[in-house]
């Protein structure tokens, strides 16, 4: 339930939260929940967008404090995200107290100010206060960027923007300051923003990035962390046509690196962290495209690099790798040449590579009803005739596709283990961005 008109009926505490926020033009949401005891208890409580619970880090705590200052006794709100522990003294110091600030007792609070424990905010009568915001909560954490806290009821919220608060109340000459006033319990989120680099073809990148949310999907729902459209990453999508110059990497080697080249550089300027490059050829320009990143600060993760590493659990005797003879032939061009003189099978069967070529061309040119199943017919043909190992990595792109569509077809090819860098590839793109969001695991801090 949300409105942003006065209730009649609402408590006067939170009449007057809302007529501050009306006054100052703020946008906010208003919304009830079940009575909250804590700030832990709160974000379970809360709702946004749909979804009761908001994370942790996106409740903000207000602490009621006495500062001794050189004007005199002063009542002083800190205000910080409910996941860090206040330090009193980076507060005290940043006032310019003269002694220790010392806490407010509840009977002051509630005769005095006429609050109560869970019910400080700072849209209550804010004039009354010296108003100290620990920095972070001006940080960008996760979507949509909004805090909520309550509105002067255990039962009232409020939904607002921080750094908009922050400006109101300065607007209003209250008094207002920002800084390290938390020892944080995680450090602020710096998010990665993914590019991804396609072309060769469009679905491929499709296919990558529906690796990277389902990865991210699955490890936020066991936790309870799953919170719809907003929990997934940042991603750009930049799909070249001419990448299908790659088919002939050898022969094109300069107008493949032209067009690789010019894809990197608009990646990076549409603000990404991380780049992505949904094919097994191209990353033979590894060295290159990592250095044309670096001046932007973009971290480039090759195709090949989790996907060697995720092979160090298997005999690399008992794999074949499966690809264009560019890439599977294991050569100077391949992006998997450290894999050479490993042992690893290549396919040699003429019937067998006429096939796999074949059988990329169709899925590009998925459309008819019948091309998938003629396509998986293909694809089991060539595993059955052309591969000996109990594994095979499948080093194209378009297989790749046609199993992210397809699933099921790991079953029906059993006992042959299929290995899918692409499907590697997004896990771990996935992995570094959940291992990048604020952990909500820990204990609030008590203060």
């Amino acid at each position: 339930m949300s409105a942003n008109l006065i209730a009649p009926d609402a408590p006067a505490p939170v009449q007057q939260a809302l007529t501050f926020v009306q006054r100052a033009g703020l946008w906010h949401i208003v919304s009830r929940n079940s009575p909250a005891t804590s700030c832990r208890d709160a974000a379970a409580r809360r709702w946004r967008l749909g979804k009761q619970s908001i994370p942790l880090y996106d409740e903000l705590k207000s602490l009621c404090l006495r500062a001794h200052l050189a004007e005199g006794i002063r009542p002083v709100l800190l205000h910080a995200r409910a996941h860090t522990r206040l330090d009193l003294t980076a507060a005290a110091q940043l006032l310019g107290a003269t002694e220790p600030l010392t806490r407010v007792s509840q009977a002051e609070l509630t005769d005095q100010l006429g609050s109560v424990y869970g019910t400080v905010n700072p849209f209550c009568q804010p004039e009354r206060f010296i108003h100290l915001f620990d920095q972070d909560v001006l940080a960008p954490y996760t979507a949509p960027h909004t805090m909520l806290t309550n509105a002067g009821e255990h039962t009232w919220a409020i939904e607002f923007v921080p750094d908009e608060l922050v400006q109101a109340l300065r607007a209003a000459q209250i008094q207002v300051a920002v800084g390290n006033i938390s020892t944080r319990l995680t450090q602020s989120p710096c998010l990665p923003r993914f590019g991804i680099l396609t072309g060769n073809g469009p679905e491929s990148g499709m296919a990558l990035w529906q690796h990277i949310n389902t990865t991210v999907f699955d490890g936020l729902q066991t936790q309870d962390r799953m919170y719809g459209d907003l929990s997934y990453p940042t991603v750009v999508l930049h799909s070249v046509p001419e990448m299908g110059l790659s088919m002939q990497l050898v022969e094109r080697t300069a107008h493949t690196w032209q067009v690789i080249a010019a894809g990197v550089d608009q990646l990076c300027a549409a603000g990404i962290t991380h780049l992505a490059l949904a094919c097994n050829t191209t990353p033979y320009f590894t060295a290159q495209i990592r250095a044309r990143c670096a001046p932007h600060g973009v971290t480039f993760i090759p195709i090949q690099e989790p996907t060697i590493a995720a092979l160090a659990r298997y005999p690399l005797s008992e794999l074949t790798i499966l690809g264009i003879p560019v890439v599977a032939g294991l050569g100077p061009y391949s992006a998997y040449r450290a894999l050479a003189d490993q042992g690893v099978a290549v396919l040699d069967n003429p019937k067998v590579l006429a096939a796999l070529h074949e059988l990329g061309y169709l899925v590009k040119r998925f459309r008819s009803r019948g091309q998938p199943v003629k396509a998986l017919n293909k694809l089991r043909y060539i595993l059955r005739a052309g591969v000996q190992t109990p594994r095979v990595l499948i080093a194209l792109t378009e297989i790749s596709v046609l199993l992210e569509r397809f699933p099921g077809i790991h079953q029906r090819l059993q006992p042959l283990q299929i290995i899918d860098p692409l499907a590697i590839y997004g896990a771990h793109l996935g992995q570094l961005y959940l291992a990048a969001l604020p952990d909500e695991a820990g204990e609030e801090a008590e203060d």
